[in-house]
């Protein structure tokens, strides 16, 4: 038995419902558990799309975890250089720096509530 039948299996025994709809990277059934759909081959989430505006919400939300994720990786790289730094008028302007990824991550964090 192949490995990716073993996974369906183990998908349907605990729980999973198979999809009629197939994955659009190679055309396996899709699982849905619970609120999230899947492909057991690819290993990886699949989000339907059943119009044209919840395209455009998927879209925006990708480009959204994108920034976020970005900015997050640009407040940890500050972090490190606010711990290395000895210069006050440097630590002032990394502050400030600081200050305004921290301002922009929380507008992304309220777009993808909204």
């Amino acid at each position: 038995m192949s490995e990716e039948v073993k996974r369906m299996a183990d998908l349907l025994r605990s729980g999973a419902v198979m999809l009629k709809e197939t994955c659009p990277v190679c055309a396996t059934p899709l699982f849905r558990l619970g609120k999230n759909v899947f492909c057991a081959k690819c290993n990886r989430p699949v989000a339907i799309v059943k119009s044209a505006e919840d395209e455009v919400r998927l879209a925006t939300h990708q480009v959204l975890d994108g920034l976020e994720q970005a900015m997050l990786e640009k407040i940890g790289e500050l972090n490190l250089a606010i711990k290395s730094e000895r210069e006050l008028a440097q630590l002032r302007e990394l502050g400030e720096t600081a200050k305004t990824y921290l301002s922009a991550l929380e507008q992304i964090r309220k777009l993808k509530s909204a």
